[in-house]
C-alpha cells in the first residue's frame, strides 16, 4: 500500500472516531490495496487497524468503541460500505 493510501485510510478510520461512522466506497479499497478482489485479507487488515487506533482511545478516553462492523450502503448496486465500532450506535427511535 502506498503511504498516501496508508494515510488517506487512517484518516478514514479516525473519522469515526470523530463523527461515529465514516463511508468507504469499493473502488477506493480497490485502489488503496491494489486487488482486483476485496477478500477477506482486507476486511482483516482493516479490523486491525481499527484495533490498534481503539486500543489507543480507549487508554486515552476510557471508552469502549467494540470491534469493526461493516454495513454495505442500502444503494443498488452498492458502491462501497459504512464502518464503525459495534459498541458506538445507540438506537434512538424503533417504529
Amino acid at each position: 500500500m502506498d503511504k498516501r493510501h496508508d494515510d488517506a485510510l487512517t484518516a478514514r478510520l479516525e473519522k469515526i472516531l470523530t463523527d461515529g461512522c465514516t463511508y468507504i466506497s469499493w473502488n477506493e479499497l480497490y485502489i488503496w490495496y491494489g486487488v482486483k478482489k476485496i477478500a477477506a485479507g482486507t476486511y482483516r487488515d482493516l479490523s486491525q487497524r481499527w484495533d490498534e487506533l481503539a486500543s489507543d482511545r480507549i487508554k486515552n478516553d476510557d471508552l469502549e468503541l467494540g470491534s469493526l462492523v461493516f454495513v454495505q450502503s442500502p444503494m443498488r448496486p452498492s458502491p462501497g460500505m459504512y464502518l464503525f465500532g459495534n459498541e458506538m450506535p445507540t438506537l434512538v427511535w424503533e417504529g
